[in-house]
């Protein structure tokens, strides 16, 4: 993730993967908020580090809720 010389978010390709993973080494991917919607999930974490701005961007949220997606789904699949 970087900022660019207006003040905006971007995020690149590894922002998404470096994202996506401290997610799913991050308490909200346990036991700890099993009963929470995985987009509720992903949004405490995004809270907490706060994140807000890519809550509000639809396709930056769009793009890490689908990674981390795709890396649970790898992981049960044994990828």
């Amino acid at each position: 993730m970087t900022f660019d010389p207006r003040g905006s978010l971007s995020l690149t390709d590894s922002g998404v993967d470096e994202l996506a993973s401290q997610f799913l080494h991050s308490a909200y991917a346990d036991d700890t908020y099993a009963d929470w919607p995985l987009d509720q999930r992903l949004d405490g974490f995004l809270r907490h580090r706060g994140l807000v701005r890519l809550l509000e961007d639809g396709d930056a949220y769009d793009l890490i809720l689908n990674r981390v997606m795709a890396y649970i789904g790898a992981l049960y699949r044994g990828d």
